[in-house]
């Protein structure tokens, strides 16, 4: 059910990514100015920022002709900002946190930038911060919301005598351990959205009981390696549900009307997606105008039902659509009418985002552990997760069958769930993966490749050992 990309998006996502040397606007800078922003936006967000922003009065008083998208993976972000592009922009807080303590992101000047924080762009929502500041310093602000929870695909849920989820809880039941797997999860070091979820459980329910669910979710869970692939996934019905961040539920709903996106209640949370001046901004005055344009009149991009995104602007709906937003955005209609009165679906999805029941968040610790638990969540859970399926499903199954008590269920179960214990390549100890272990090598295991090499293969061995050996205590059981 996916919609067919346009010939133009193609061209313009082939052209969007420079190979080599200095990616400013080279020769043509005499003629105006090629703005070179790295993106985790897709090609219809692109081609439609672009279409709209060099219309626009901003681009004409800044003599900005034309924007240049690179859309990489984040691990590659570093060498491109090096290079001198002047914009970062979507990717998710995780990511810009990472390259504002990197030293990769130069603060805000802009006066007009700057006067927008507060009102109307709040600085906190639901507790999580809107803006990353350093004292006077403002280093990125949010250009949209995002909430993460799942979307489900009914008629699937039916087939399957699945009730649908409300919690997170609900996916780590029993009722979920099937054949093959009907939810769908992405791996943490290919997705900052299902990284953000992880995080979001692990304070949900503390460190150690949201580890236990985590565990059963991904038994119960097919892996895929990116977050797209899980909501095409359940768009196209090769699953019931899988893990999503808001906008990726409202487009499954749109383009399949079986789908409906779902915000676990109180647990979840409100992420702001930022963007940011780039250390080498070849342009800074420009870019800082384009990002001005971005968290004003630009939010009408997020409006698009190709879009569906929450913006971070709520004036945006109230503003009055003039044809050149008409024709890009709603492909010639809705002239005249408000972005409200357009989209009053996606209004409501934005009140009811910021008065959601969520939880308290601290994004400080959750900075401190991040790789450490995308790492270990890869180790433990993705890669030997056909071993964790298969010895969930069976105990479930011998259960259902009577071959087990539900004394003798719950003790596998906990025994499944329960922390691995491995040795710390730097002191020789055994230990658990704890909250405290987890900060003490948050910064060795991305910088040292030898250490994570080591770590990361400790984990999946003992993972594996603990899959089978429990596998082996149910086959004891049942004889």
């Amino acid at each position: 059910m996916k919609k067919p990309v346009a010939i133009g998006f193609i061209l313009l996502l082939a052209l969007s990514v420079v190979a080599s040397g200095c990616i400013s606007g080279g020769n043509g800078e005499t003629s105006g100015i090629t703005l070179v922003v790295i993106t985790r936006h897709d090609a219809t967000i692109q081609y439609m920022v672009k279409q709209t922003f060099l219309q626009s009065d901003i681009a004409k008083q800044y003599n900005i002709v034309d924007l240049k998208f690179i859309k990489v993976p984040e691990s590659l972000w570093p060498s491109y900002i090096e290079k001198g592009a002047d914009v970062g922009w979507g990717g998710g807080p995780t990511l810009f946190d990472d390259l504002y303590k990197a030293g990769y992101l130069a603060p805000i000047t802009d006066e007009k930038v700057l006067g927008l924080i507060g009102n109307p762009i709040p600085t906190e929502l639901a507790g999580m911060p809107m803006v990353r500041k350093d004292g006077d310093n403002v280093y990125w602000i949010a250009a949209a919301l995002s909430s993460f929870g799942f979307t489900v695909n009914k008629k699937q849920l039916e087939k399957w005598n699945l009730p649908v989820p409300q919690k997170w809880e609900d996916i780590a039941s029993e009722e979920w351990a099937l054949n093959p797997p009907q939810y769908g999860i992405a791996d943490p070091t290919r997705s900052t959205s299902n990284t953000r979820i992880y995080q979001i459980i692990l304070q949900a329910f503390g460190w150690e009981d949201g580890w236990r669910i985590m565990t059963l979710i991904a038994a119960n869970s097919k892996v895929y390696m990116q977050s797209d692939a899980v909501r095409d996934a359940v768009i196209n019905g090769e699953i019931a549900a899988g893990n999503t961040i808001d906008f990726y539920g409202y487009t499954a709903m749109q383009q399949n009307p079986d789908c409906q996106y779902i915000v676990p209640k109180g647990e979840s949370i409100i992420n702001g997606d930022p963007i940011a001046l780039l250390k080498n901004a070849q342009h800074p005055e420009a870019a800082q105008a384009f990002i001005y344009w971005v968290l004003t009149e630009g939010q009408a991009v997020w409006m698009s039902p190709d879009v569906n995104r929450l913006p971070i602007n709520p004036q945006i709906f109230e503003m009055t659509i003039t044809k050149p937003y008409a024709d890009v955005i709603f492909k010639g209609e809705n002239e005249g009418k408000t972005y409200g009165e357009a989209r009053p679906a996606l209004e409501k999805a934005y009140q009811d985002a910021i008065n959601a029941e969520g939880i308290p968040f601290d994004d400080k610790r959750a900075l401190e552990t991040i790789s450490a638990v995308q790492y270990y969540f890869k180790a433990t859970l993705v890669d030997p997760n056909q071993k964790l399926h298969d010895a969930w499903v069976a105990i479930v199954q011998a259960y259902r069958d009577g071959k087990i008590t539900k004394e003798q269920f719950e003790q596998l179960k906990a025994e499944l769930t329960a922390p691995i214990e491995f040795k710390d390549p730097e002191t020789g100890q055994t230990v658990t993966f704890t909250e405290e272990y987890a900060k003490k090598i948050n910064d060795k295991i991305v910088k040292d490749r030898n250490f994570q090499d080591q770590l990361v293969q400790e984990w999946r061995q003992a993972a594996g050992n603990k899959y089978d050996k429990v596998l082996q205590d149910l086959q004891s059981m049942t004889g």
